[in-house]
């Protein structure tokens, strides 16, 4: 843990330098609702249309009780740019329906009982935690999880869960967000999941990815030692 552990302090330094700091826990104050329904947009579907979508629904309707006043139809229409927005659109209003009946109408901040809501798994919680709370968390989704691995900072094989509990041991609280925004787009920019731009990644010399100069970097056994 110790070689990951000087592994991760390094990419933290190169993140911001690279991207500039992130707003800190604290710094944000967004709405729960709002952000908890935002992220159900997002879910498999691009920036810009899950963006659309939430300027659309947000303009008709800030509160539970109003995304419900809307009904099904209206709902569904405003929301249409989305992928899978029949079933967003059921999601949206068991969610609304179930924080008014068991939350009174606010957004839970613990992450069990924000998984126990239609449409939300872990990586909507722990963004809602994270951005709406401002608890330390790290997402991890398919970008977070690529370049986690292909740094060696966790085992090939991990699972999610595991991904997310082993970067939240090496992340300091403060810096859970540089790293969780920065990985992502790390993950759009460089890192993809084919064709990745090894040789212009900024992270390319703490990294051992076998396309990375093509067997120039160090050995796996090392970086996960």
């Amino acid at each position: 843990m110790s070689g990951r552990l000087q592994r991760m302090q390094q990419i933290i330094s190169l993140l911001r330098e690279h991207y500039g700091d992130e707003p800190r826990q604290g710094d944000e104050k967004p709405d729960p609702f709002k952000t908890l329904i935002g992220c159900v947009l997002s879910q498999r579907t691009r920036d810009r249309n899950a963006v659309k979508a939430a300027e659309a629904l947000f303009k008709a309707a800030e509160r539970p009780e109003d995304v419900l006043r809307l009904g099904g139809d209206r709902l569904r229409r405003l929301i249409r740019c989305l992928g899978f927005y029949n079933q967003k659109s059921r999601y949206i209003t068991g969610i609304c329906e179930a924080l008014l009946k068991e939350f009174g109408g606010r957004v839970p901040d613990k992450r069990e009982q924000l998984l126990k809501l239609p449409g939300v798994g872990p990586k909507t919680a722990d963004v809602v935690l994270s951005y709406a709370f401002n608890r330390p968390a790290i997402a991890v989704d398919v970008h977070v999880g690529t370049v986690a691995k292909r740094l060696g900072l966790v085992d090939d094989g991990a699972a999610p869960e595991a991904v997310k509990k082993t970067l939240e041991a090496l992340v300091p609280p403060e810096e859970c967000r540089l790293v969780d925004r920065g990985f992502v787009r790390l993950g759009k920019e460089y890192c993809r999941s084919r064709a990745p731009r090894c040789r212009e990644c900024f992270l390319n010399s703490l990294c051992d990815y076998p396309e990375h100069g093509r067997g120039e970097g160090r050995s796996a056994r090392t970086l996960r030692a």
